[in-house]
């Protein structure tokens, strides 16, 4: 832990880092809910629900996270977010949720974007 003060969430840059979190949110919860489908049988199925949301948090805490101690550089970090946004969907479309596959990885994708247009997210 650092002493740096937390930068208060204020504005429209505060509105878009908050919708970041949820679209974050989302990412892992789809692939909980895309884990429970891909396993054949119930063991299977809840080691997928749980493998595939650790991995994409540690990757999005080892290489994206603000405080993260192997932060990627720009555009990288960027791709890597755009590639765990593109695959959630994917993988939701694959197992039957399309409409949600769309929307997360839409969401994400654009919200990533719009983060290093708007929050400033250096």
């Amino acid at each position: 832990m650092t002493s740096q003060p937390t930068p208060r969430l204020s504005g429209f840059a505060g509105v878009v880092l908050t919708v970041r979190f949820l679209t974050e949110l989302a990412l892992l919860g789809g692939l909980a809910l895309a884990g429970t489908q891909l396993g054949s049988g119930v063991a299977l199925a809840i080691v997928d629900a749980v493998l595939l949301p650790v991995a994409a948090a540690a990757l999005w805490g080892l290489f994206i996270a603000p405080r993260a101690r192997r932060r990627l550089p720009e555009p990288a970090r960027f791709l890597l977010e755009f590639a765990l946004f593109a695959v959630t969907g994917v993988v939701l479309a694959l197992v039957g949720w399309l409409v949600a596959g769309i929307a997360v990885a839409a969401a994400g994708i654009g919200v990533a974007a719009l983060t290093r247009v708007v929050a400033k997210d250096g």
